[in-house]
């Protein structure tokens, strides 16, 4: 039957009142119903930080209303909602997935994200909503009614989510009734309820058997609208895995990267976009109150990890506060400084061992003048590089001159009493919760520094897109990388996902100067320098850069919510798109990374400028060729940065780089490991893992 003949239906039998059904009638799924309940768990899971996985608490909500139809000898979706809702919540106290004390707050965000569960796959079937729409504006009211799981309020969310709710009179679930159109018994509640004559009403559905003859016998009129279209439509969507959609919406993405009008790797933000999901599901499992952001990486970070956070919140009473922290390693070397005597410069010393007097004096901010004078007492080349500095003569004598140890305790307990003002300008319990640092990576000497600076008293956690060196971590220093890390241990997807981190870096790079110290005299407690080479590269590349990137960030939100993928899933996946980035770099891209490195800028040390390459030390080509067959991925971080390399050198070498067959290789090794030999062969545990 057409909208045409429902309109002449309603015309000539003087239809006063009209009985819609929801499903299939005046909105579609775009998934199988059931789905949309795994929607729900993943919502569920990541507001109230579960450590569960999906499949668990949906299979659980399966068993409840399986149960409770067989004690209350009642159909799914006549059974109470808040009779389902209190039989879920003692299984998953039982299963020690969520305590009594929790039991408040999961009852209370049940209903929100089954909400939000439904809102992500439905839309509007317009041309029933045109026709109600007609119809009550000619004086018809309009009812519905239907055999729905929820509560009316549940019903009244979703209707107001559409922009429809002003179309109904009234609403009537058979949850809420406990009676269906599927028995036939609402029907005669409803009727009674409203005081109308039932020849006076029309239903309109989809199921036969509920919608239709189940409604002319209660005597109303009735008119089936198509059902075994959707019916078809919703047994295909059994059909397909998270797994293929998941691969999907990320291939979509890196497609759309590569056209000719986007900006060269901007496909870059399907890692953060990973890495801040992690970084919220990680913060409500452990529940985090605070995250300091660290600069300058950490203001794009913290931008899409707000906008992850504005998205995904269900219970604005849980959200977790973001505080943006200026620091450089050169500032936290400043407000940490101990006494000259007991100070390790341990920084420094690990990455800067060999330095000038001249440079040293400069990493703890002495005023030119000042280290001009102090060189010449020393009688030193202030500019000669000095092979083991801090083991040195000349560094002993810069501890005892007299004019360094003045200004060097008054710049340290300036720098230190600024940036604990700073720190508490922030307002966040540290004494009481610690603090939570978020970075690119990747080792964690801010972490450190932080720590230090609060006497080890306070712990100090951090969660980083990628954890290189571990240093010397504590039980109060702990620290996570999210996306790849050496901690516990390197697997596969590890070495390929910590390849290029110096482009992790660029891209997320702020607005704004390195922070060098801290003054309380100075606004937001901050002393900063934006080199020229940084300013330029980011308002001329990174801030379109990453504003594109933002505009893919919003596009993932909404394509990956209704997509119940696992953390192993999403690895997978973006390992694959590494491989990529890392190995099909176009002359565009090639040109960008060129243009990127001009202003890559160290602020520590000897102040270098330009993204660097280490290339692999060799001893054996032969034996090296054998391991890279073996595991090629741990030479990942070399072949990304050949062709960068080549290009310099000679653009016809880099264009004819076989990295296509290097790329299928990897795939066939991957293959070849992990799905024959790994099942098989002991070889896993001393050949690879």
């Amino acid at each position: 039957m057409s909208l045409n003949q429902l309109h002449k239906q309603l015309k000539e039998k003087n239809i006063k009142f009209l009985f819609t059904d929801y499903y299939d009638t005046i909105v579609h799924r775009h998934v199988h119903p059931n789905y949309v309940q795994r929607i729900w768990a993943k919502l569920m899971i990541q507001e109230l930080g579960f450590e569960t996985s999906i499949d668990n608490l949906y299979f659980i909500r399966q068993e409840s209303s399986k149960y409770l139809v067989e004690q209350l000898e009642k159909e799914d979706f006549e059974i109470p909602y808040t009779t389902l809702q209190h039989d879920i919540c003692k299984r998953l106290i039982n299963a020690d997935i969520i305590s009594i004390e929790e039991k408040d707050s999961f009852l209370n965000l049940f209903e929100e994200a089954d909400v939000r569960a439904e809102a992500s796959v439905q839309y509007l079937n317009q041309d029933v909503i045109d026709t109600i729409k007609y119809f009550k504006s000619n004086g018809g009211k309009v009812y519905l009614v239907s055999d729905f799981y929820g509560s009316k309020t549940l019903f009244e969310k979703l209707l107001k989510h559409h922009g429809i709710i002003d179309l109904f009179e009234d609403i009537y679930s058979s949850a809420a009734l406990e009676k269906s159109k599927h028995t036939g018994d609402i029907y005669e509640s409803v009727l009674k309820e409203l005081a109308i004559n039932p020849h006076e009403v029309m239903m309109i559905g989809d199921n036969h058997r509920s919608d239709y003859l189940n409604a002319t016998k209660s005597g109303l009129n009735a008119f089936q609208l198509p059902h075994k279209k959707y019916l078809k439509k919703n047994k295909r969507n059994n059909f397909g895995n998270d797994k293929k959609k998941l691969k999907q919406v990320i291939n979509d993405v890196y497609k759309t990267c590569q056209k000719r009008s986007s900006i060269p790797y901007t496909e870059y933000i399907i890692f953060y976009h990973t890495f801040i999901e992690r970084l919220y599901n990680t913060a409500k499992q452990k529940n985090i109150k605070d995250l300091f952001f660290l600069a300058r990486e950490g203001q794009y970070l913290k931008k899409v990890f707000d906008s992850y956070q504005e998205y995904t919140i269900i219970d604005e009473t849980r959200k977790i506060k973001t505080h943006y922290l200026k620091m450089s390693r050169h500032a936290a070397l400043q407000m940490s400084l101990k006494d000259i005597e007991v100070e390790p410069f341990t920084f420094l010393q690990l990455k800067y061992s060999n330095i000038s007097a001249d440079e040293f004096l400069i990493a703890v901010n002495c005023p030119d003048e000042l280290r001009q004078q102090i060189i010449s007492q020393l009688n030193v080349d202030g500019k000669s590089i000095v092979e083991g500095f801090f083991k040195s003569s000349i560094f002993e004598n810069i501890k005892k001159n007299k004019n360094f140890l003045d200004y060097y305790n008054a710049h340290r307990e300036a720098s230190h009493n600024a940036f604990k003002a700073y720190v508490n300008s922030f307002d966040a319990q540290i004494e009481e919760n610690g603090i939570t640092v978020v970075d690119i990576g990747w080792g964690g000497t801010m972490q450190e520094a932080i720590f230090e600076f609060f006497d080890q008293k306070i712990p100090v956690t951090g969660y980083y897109l990628g954890l290189g060196n571990i240093y010397n971590i504590k039980p109060q220093t702990k620290r996570y990388g999210l996306i790849s890390s050496l901690m516990p241990y390197l697997d596969y997807y590890d070495y390929i996902l910590m390849a290029n981190q110096q482009l992790y870096e660029q891209f997320s790079g702020a607005n704004h100067g390195s922070a060098v110290d801290y003054s309380i005299e100075v606004k937001d407690y901050t002393i900063e320098y934006h080199k020229p080479e940084e300013k330029w590269l980011y308002d001329n590349h990174i801030k379109r850069h990453q504003e594109e990137m933002f505009n893919l960030h919003k596009l993932l939100l909404k394509r990956l919510e209704p997509i119940c993928f696992s953390e192993e899933m999403m690895q997978n996946t973006i390992s694959k798109i590494a491989l990529k980035v890392g190995l099909f770099q176009s002359t565009k891209k090639l040109k960008f990374i060129d243009t990127l490195s001009s202003g890559f800028y160290q602020n520590v040390g000897h102040n270098k400028v330009g993204i660097s390459y280490e290339p692999p030390k060799i001893k054996s080509p032969i034996k090296s060729m054998v391991r890279f067959l073996i595991t090629p991925e741990k030479y990942f971080r070399y072949l990304v940065k050949l062709k960068p390399v080549l290009y310099k050198k000679n653009k016809v070498v880099a264009f004819f780089i076989p990295m296509y067959f290097i790329y299928l290789y990897f795939g066939f090794n991957k293959y070849l490991r992990f799905k024959i030999l790994h099942r098989i062969f002991l070889l896993k545990y001393n050949a690879f893992k």
